[in-house]
């Protein structure tokens, strides 16, 4: 994955602050999860351009259950790789495609953010509330039409 590419991660409904902007827990690995190695993220360069078709992809494809309130955080890679590297030098943006499994389709775009601290951790704290801040555009989680 190129640093001009994008990913757009879901934020859940609680995590949207009431700016809009998305609360940088959700960047965190969860302390409810231990084995949990990273946080899933959907790369839109996997989908053809302009961006509305890359988001009709990203959300065909999606595995989890989305709330209409919830919201894709959309980030730029190279933007977030820079920023966190700062404190973090470990944090990478990785390619994980999904196979077709469970009457879900192939995904293509799924990848992976790795190299995060613990999630119960202040640095964890501070590394998700940088990449919150790199969040470029918040887009809805269902496309009008869609509900």
């Amino acid at each position: 994955m190129a640093a001009d590419d994008h990913v757009v991660r879901y934020v859940k409904p609680s995590m949207v602050l009431e700016d809009g902007t998305p609360d940088g827990s959700g960047f965190r690995l969860r302390t409810s999860r231990p084995d949990e190695s990273g946080l899933s993220v959907n790369w839109m360069e996997a989908f053809e351009p302009p961006k509305t078709q890359q988001l009709s992809g990203v959300r065909r494809l999606f595995r989890l259950s989305v709330r209409p309130n919830g919201r894709f955080a959309e980030l730029h890679v190279g933007t977030v790789l820079h920023r966190v590297s700062e404190e973090l030098n470990t944090l990478r943006i990785l390619h994980d495609p999904l196979d077709a499994a469970d009457g879900f389709d192939a995904d293509p775009s799924h990848a992976e953010m790795v190299g995060l601290p613990p999630g119960h951790s202040d640095e964890a704290a501070m590394v998700g509330d940088m990449i919150a801040e790199c969040v470029v555009d918040m887009h809805p989680s269902i496309a009008a039409g869609d509900d």
